[in-house]
C-alpha cells in the first residue's frame, strides 16, 4: 500500500489528528493533512463547519506549492477533472477584500479569467456581489473561480451552490524519542571534571574508570576448616 509521506517533516497520515478519518482521501503535505471530501456536496457555510467540527478549516491555497498539490492529487490520484471545490478563500466581510479562513490576507492568486478581485470583466460587475466564495476549478486546470456561497432559488437567477470541498488541519509537533537516563548515569555523562589520568583528554576513559569503581567488591569465600 501506497504511504504518503510528508518530504518537509517525515509524518504520514498516521500523525494527523486522532479526530481526522484515516483513509485514502487523506494526505500529508508539507506541515499540514489535507482530506478530500469528493462525494459530499455541501454550501459553502456546511462545507466550513464540517472542517471546523475536527478541528480544521478549509484548505487554505498559499503558495503555488499548495495548489500544485492540489491540483496534481485531484487531477491524477482521484481523476476529477471537471469538479469544483470549496477552498477557504471568500470576501463576505467586504466585497472584493479576499482572506483565507485564518483571516491573513491574500498575497499568491491562481484567478481564472475574468475573476478575482477588480477584474472589470461583464460577468464579475453583474454578479461580484453574489459570488463571495472560491472554488478550485478542475474544469479550467485548477484555477480559482468566485460562486456563490449558498443556493438560491430565485426564478431570477436560480444557483445551486454545493460542492465538495478539502480540509485541512495541521500536524501535531513530531515528538522526538528520548532514551531515559537516570540521575547517577545523567551526572556521569554531564560531569567534565572526571580525573582522566596525566596527559589523558580521553572523556570515555575518565567514565570507564568512575564506573568501574562504583563496581560491587568482591566476593568472600569462607575457608574450609
Amino acid at each position: 500500500m501506497f504511504v504518503n509521506v510528508s518530504p518537509v517533516t517525515g509524518q504520514t497520515f498516521i500523525d494527523c489528528p486522532d479526530s481526522v478519518p484515516k483513509d485514502h482521501f487523506l494526505l500529508v503535505h508539507g506541515d499540514s493533512c489535507f482530506q478530500f471530501l469528493l462525494s459530499r456536496l455541501r454550501t459553502h457555510s456546511v462545507a466550513r463547519s464540517d472542517c471546523e467540527s475536527r478541528g480544521g478549516t478549509l484548505a487554505m491555497v498559499k503558495s503555488a506549492d499548495i495548489q500544485s498539490f492540489l491540483y496534481r492529487e485531484l487531477n491524477t490520484t482521484f481523476r476529477s477533472f471537471t469538479g469544483k471545490f470549496w477552498i477557504g478563500l471568500n470576501d463576505i466581510d467586504k466585497e472584493d477584500v479576499f482572506k483565507w479562513e485564518d483571516g491573513s490576507a491574500l498575497n499568491f492568486t491562481n484567478w481564472n479569467t475574468g475573476q478575482g478581485p477588480n477584474s472589470g470583466s461583464w460577468s464579475h460587475l453583474v454578479s461580484h456581489n453574489e459570488n463571495d466564495c472560491v472554488v478550485l476549478n478542475m474544469e479550467y486546470g485548477g484555477k480559482w473561480s468566485e460562486y456563490p456561497c449558498e443556493s438560491s432559488m430565485l426564478l431570477s437567477n436560480p444557483q445551486v451552490a454545493e460542492h465538495p470541498f478539502i480540509c485541512q488541519y495541521k500536524l501535531p509537533p513530531r515528538v522526538m524519542s528520548t532514551v531515559p537516563t537516570s540521575p547517577t548515569t545523567e551526572a556521569l555523562l554531564t560531569d567534565t571534571s572526571v580525573d582522566t589520568g596525566p596527559g589523558s583528554t580521553d572523556l570515555s576513559e575518565g567514565l570507564k574508570t568512575t564506573v568501574s569503581s562504583l563496581s560491587p567488591a568482591p566476593e568472600i569465600t569462607k575457608s574450609s576448616t
